[in-house]
């Protein structure tokens, strides 16, 4: 597994390489003025990297890629004050987008990523991660499903039928200035969402900016 980094950003899918709807602002998406998507992509994460620290990280198997998972502190998140269940709670960590090859679901390879996450967030002191997660469970979507989340420990803070938000306390409320305090333990490994290549294709099936429904903040369908 390894950092996210203009280099390592090669490895992504080209698809979502060019995507950048979390890291731009409703207003700017919709403007029709943002450049190539793919500049835009590197810019953030070039900026977010001198700015805030390590925002992705990407797993192989051998030389393959097998997936990858993208977070950053909220206000290097523009998009996500569009999501009725928000705002992110200060404290916390945003987890953006993952994905995972087909030949790995279920292998525990989502967990391990939201492990890694974890692990790096608690070095740094933030005291907790948070996600909106799809409550449909819909594969051909940006956002994961809220029930991965909920089964590697992540707790409902804010309901909302299409997309609750989800914490993960990373150490314990109380006593929080304590040193010795440890990264929360994930659950044992879960079923993870998966997206083929034809279905990757068919969702970014244009490389513009997705422009959301305004009852579906975040998600980008098959058919549209």
């Amino acid at each position: 597994m390894v950092n996210l980094t203009l280099d390592s950003l090669e490895a992504v899918p080209g698809r979502c390489r060019s995507c950048v709807f979390w890291e731009l602002s409703p207003l700017c998406a919709d403007s029709g003025e943002v450049g190539d998507p793919g500049l835009e992509k590197e810019a953030w994460v070039s900026q977010t990297l001198l700015e805030w620290g390590g925002c992705g990280r990407i797993a192989y198997e051998g030389e393959r890629v097998a997936g990858f998972i993208t977070y950053a502190s909220p206000k290097f998140v523009p998009r996500s004050v569009e999501f009725p269940s928000g705002p992110v709670s200060p404290d916390a960590a945003l987890l953006m987008t993952a994905y995972v090859k087909p030949a790995y679901s279920g292998t525990g390879l989502g967990r391990q990523l939201v492990q890694a996450v974890a692990s790096d967030m608690a070095r740094r002191g933030v005291y907790a991660l948070e996600a909106f997660g799809d409550a449909r469970a819909e594969s051909n979507a940006c956002l994961v499903p809220a029930d991965f989340y909920r089964s590697v420990g992540f707790k409902t803070v804010r309901a909302d039928p299409r997309y609750p938000r989800l914490r993960l306390e990373l150490r314990p409320v109380t006593g929080r200035d304590s040193e010795a305090s440890e990264p929360a333990e994930l659950p044992e490994p879960v079923e993870w969402f998966e997206l083929d290549d034809f279905e990757l294709e068919q969702f970014f099936d244009e490389p513009n900016i997705i422009r959301p429904r305004s009852d579906r903040p975040g998600v980008r369908r098959l058919g549209r």
